[in-house]
């Protein structure tokens, strides 16, 4: 299990960011740390769906904010990091095979912002760019 990379106090007022400012903050950390955090097992990684019964798979700036929003609703669930480039590499490319998008920071049910695979990696790829 990933340690808190931020105190609990930091993830909650990052959680309370409205939705742009979290999508900010979030292609900022990405592109600070290198690596953006998924949450799930060994076996498998959480997808959710949206009203338009997308398929999707969200993401955090920190394994903190990840936490808080997931932690004991499966036993042995975790924060997973993933760095920027494999993420690039080698995720995006399944994920295209799974039809697919990107749910941002979401808390509470409610993701900061949805993006396709190509907005995503447009995005991932600049805030690297900047770093």
């Amino acid at each position: 299990m990933a340690p808190d990379d931020i105190s609990r106090g930091e993830a909650e007022r990052l959680r309370g960011l409205d939705e742009a400012a979290r999508v900010a903050r979030t292609f900022e950390v990405i592109g600070d740390k290198g690596a953006l955090w998924v949450w799930g097992d060994e076996d498998e990684i959480l997808f959710t769906e949206d009203a338009r019964r997308r398929t999707l798979l969200p993401i955090w700036p920190h394994a903190t904010v990840a936490r808080l929003e997931n932690e004991g609703e499966v036993d042995g669930e975790h924060a997973i990091k993933i760095k920027a480039d494999v993420f690039l590499k080698e995720w995006l490319p399944q994920l295209e095979g799974d039809d697919a998008d990107i749910a941002i920071f979401p808390v509470e049910e409610r993701s900061a912002a949805v993006l396709t695979l190509a907005e995503f990696r447009s995005r991932l790829t600049s805030a690297l760019r900047l770093n």
